[in-house]
């Protein structure tokens, strides 16, 4: 075999027989070309050290364009209203200004880095071309503008997605808002370009040397980053000192954006002093987090001593005092055991949540002695332990929906983002770790300022209970409180971690880990006699929080004694249906043991589901009208080709958490109907209903996940408590309204009997 090396010159010499061309005229392209390439290169080193103002324009993209608790942040900017607290002037005024605090970041930083000419003496040296200087130049000019006009374009850009999701006219706000942007940015790049020619005529009339005009644009430059560092500074440190206070004034909108100011400034610095001494800082900086991550993991669940002594019922003695109390309160009756199961999904999950029970209590006044055991997930357990920690208050107050929502209803999501930029942003870089700097309990104890506020406003005689003890709810000189289940997952063990009342017993909550006894101390662990508290206990915020740690924005908390974490309930189940499956299991079994007293009791379900896609079941005795499968449902279960290899494993495990949830669901109605089979016939008509389900429907606006509610989102659950409100063009049908009606009816009317404590048997 003849193998023939062809050289350098012998491939410019075929390139050039191909291409028709001598080769001496080859040869002069291809070097062109490598001048041209070469040129290329050094432009965009020397632009590389804008990348950081760039990029944090690619993720403001994303919040704003992309996600949409991002989109529901403007959304909420423009929408009036009172039914939530998410916009008033000052929070446009102080949005306006921190975007244009974004624009100056990213122009400035850009143009000084530029200006400080860090590549000069590592160029290639190239033949001098007179067009491609001229054309470098104008790139060093105009790419720091457009980095100035980006911030504007993107938030105008999101302002005007958002007027396109509404099937009835946009709020007029949007539009004036998006246009605001857009002529803000555009008056920002004429006002830089003429910033440029005042500069050059002034020093070129003054006849002023080129070493004194850059001199003294120096100094100038040095006062404004001494200023915009002032103002980063100053923004921090009152995000340290209190992200509810100041965060919960100015809004998430403004939040996001001056935190991106101030994160394109301080990212800018590293990249500045990177390469003067020719280190790359910022992958330093990445390395040290990493680093630090080892030991400074501050994120502990948050604890308080309780006021007094309480032991935890078993789900047999705690339903044994619930049937106790109602037959001597409700004589001679059949009587309704409810169990509730309230599905996860932010504070979308909360309102709904809170909105359904309390405005079926508002309604009836018995309902909330018939419920025997709320098991929650997520934002679900956010709604269910809000709407208990109003029942101590009064049982025949009319007002427990308008509580619950005006304490819902204000911006959590401003809190949780200013403590994630700043005062935990910070704690990664610090080796040890600080619980004061942990973003969790910032967000916790926006909830409880939320409901003292509220509470003080109503009147309310405890208007601090939400920030006390988890079993304060159920001490001896309350009314009947319904047992709470709030489940968490375990990041090391992958089960359910329950926040609750009861006792967890492994036989009925099957393969479940009990969080009040791993605050105890690890010696005491997994012994048998768990009934006596730890000597701490969680606050009822901390004990929904457990539940509700929403992905990221919410920390994994570390249980103290044995350093495990707990994440959000929604990672092993969503629906909150299988813990309700333990409690109804056990409940079946007491019920036909011999000898029980249990006969007169009927044990329903009540199923809240918040997810507008799914498709409501029919309740009994209705018929259906429709039957309407989303697009958007639709769509998740199409199959993809993009992306496959590395695609499949992640969709598969997002797609088996929902299937869990929906297993769970028909698995407890599948067990309900076995239980009925043997009752039929048996029970008056207003008791034959054996499962209740609530749902969200599409709106006339979308219904996100995260933590803020615009004032039209909110409105929309609230007309959907009556079937009303619903998407004209995505129309899913839903029962509300007789699902509510039906539950009323089983209830028996209150009647006027003074009752003792039920807490005998669980309260010392």
């Amino acid at each position: 075999m003849n193998i023939q090396v062809i050289g350098h010159d012998g491939i410019c010499q075929r390139a050039a027989l191909i291409a028709g061309l001598k080769p001496s005229q080859a040869r002069s392209k291809a070097k062109s070309a490598v001048q041209s390439f070469g040129r290329l290169r050094d432009l965009l080193r020397e632009l590389s050290v804008c990348g950081f103002s760039l990029c944090m324009a690619v993720l403001g993209g994303v919040v704003f364009l992309y996600v949409e608790q991002g989109q529901e942040v403007l959304r909420a900017l423009a929408e009036r209203g009172d039914q939530t607290g998410a916009t008033n002037v000052w929070r446009i005024l102080l949005f306006g200004f921190g975007l244009f605090l974004w624009s100056v970041a990213s122009w400035y930083s850009a143009r000084v880095l530029l200006d400080c000419k860090f590549f000069n003496g590592r160029e290639r040296p190239l033949p001098k071309k007179e067009c491609w200087s001229e054309f470098r130049e104008n790139v060093r000019l105009e790419f720091p503008r457009l980095l100035g006009v980006l911030p504007f374009a993107i938030v105008g850009t999101g302002f005007l997605l958002c007027t396109f999701r509404y099937e009835s006219t946009a709020p007029w706000g949007l539009n004036l808002l998006c246009a605001l942007c857009y002529a803000a940015g555009v008056l920002m790049y004429f006002v830089l370009r003429a910033r440029r020619k005042f500069i050059n005529s002034r020093y070129a009339e003054a006849n002023a040397e080129e070493d004194a005009v850059s001199a003294k644009l120096k100094g100038y430059s040095r006062i404004s980053i001494r200023i915009m560092g002032a103002i980063s500074l100053l923004f921090a440190l009152l995000l340290v000192i209190n992200p509810i206070l100041f965060a919960g004034e100015i809004g998430t909108g403004a939040v996001l954006v001056i935190g991106g100011a101030a994160w394109v400034f301080w990212g800018s610095v590293l990249v500045y002093f990177g390469q003067r001494v020719h280190l790359p800082l910022l992958v330093l900086a990445v390395l040290w987090v990493a680093l630090c991550s080892l030991t400074n993991d501050n994120h502990d669940l948050r604890t308080v001593t309780p006021t007094q002594d309480y032991t935890r019922p078993k789900l047999s003695d705690a339903l044994k005092d619930w049937h106790d109390r109602i037959a001597k309160k409700y004589p001679g009756k059949i009587h309704p055991l409810y169990i509730v199961a309230s599905e996860g999904g932010g504070i979308r999950a909360a309102y709904w949540t809170a909105a359904v029970l309390g405005t079926i209590q508002d309604e009836q006044p018995t309902f909330a002695d018939h419920i025997f055991a709320i098991s929650g997930v997520s934002g679900g357990s956010l709604g269910a332990a809000v709407f208990t920690s109003l029942l101590p208050d009064g049982r025949d107050r009319k007002d427990f929906a308008r509580r619950a929502e005006a304490m819902l209803g204000r911006d959590f999501l401003s809190p949780a983002t200013a403590a994630m930029l700043c005062p935990d942003f910070l704690q990664r870089f610090w080796p040890w770790g600080y619980t004061g700097l942990d973003r969790g309990r910032w967000i916790e104890r926006s909830w409880e300022n939320a409901w003292r506020d509220t509470m003080q406003k109503a009147g309310t005689k405890n208007p601090d209970r939400f920030a006390q003890s988890f079993p304060e709810l159920w001490r001896a000189d309350n009314d009947y409180v319904p047992n709470l289940c709030l489940n968490g997952t375990s990041v090391e063990r992958g089960k359910r971690v329950i926040a609750t009342n009861l006792l967890i017993n492994w036989k009925e909550f099957l393969d479940a880990d009990d969080a009040i006894e791993r605050l105890m101390p690890i010696k005491d662990q997994g012994k048998d006699d768990k009934r006596a508290r730890p000597g701490v206990d969680l606050p009822i915020s901390a004990a929904a929080h457990l539940s509700a740690r929403f992905t990221y924005v919410s920390p994994a908390g570390k249980f103290p004694p044995d350093g495990t974490h707990v994440v959000d309930g929604g990672y092993f189940e969503n629906s909150g249906a299988t813990t309700a499956l333990d409690i109804l299991r056990e409940i079946t079994r007491e019920m036909s043991r011999a000898g029980s007293d249990l006969e007169d009791t009927v044990p329903k379900l009540i199923m809240i589901s918040n997810n507008p896609t799914a498709n409501a079941p029919m309740p009994d005795g209705v018929k259906r009208k429709m039957i309407v499968t989303t697009e958007a449902e639709q769509k998740r279960s199409e199959p993809s080709t993009f992306l496959e290899d590395a695609m499949a494993p992640v969709d598969a495990l997002l797609n088996t958490r929902d299937a869990r949830g929906t297993y769970a669901q028909r698995a407890i109605g599948h067990a309900q109907e076995i239980f009925y089979e043997n009752l039929n016939g048996k029970l008056p008509p207003n008791q034959e209903a054996k499962v209740y389900y609530f749902s969200l429907a599409p709106a006339e606006v979308p219904l996100p996940l995260g933590w803020m509610l615009s004032n039209r989102a909110a409105r929309a659950m609230n007309l959907q408590l009556n079937d009303e409100g619903k998407s004209i063009t995505t129309p899913v049908e839903t029962w509300n309204k007789i699902v509510r009606a039906q539950i009323i009816a089983s209830l028996p009317p209150p009647v006027p009997v003074t009752v003792g404590s039920n807490r005998s048997a669980s309260a010392r």
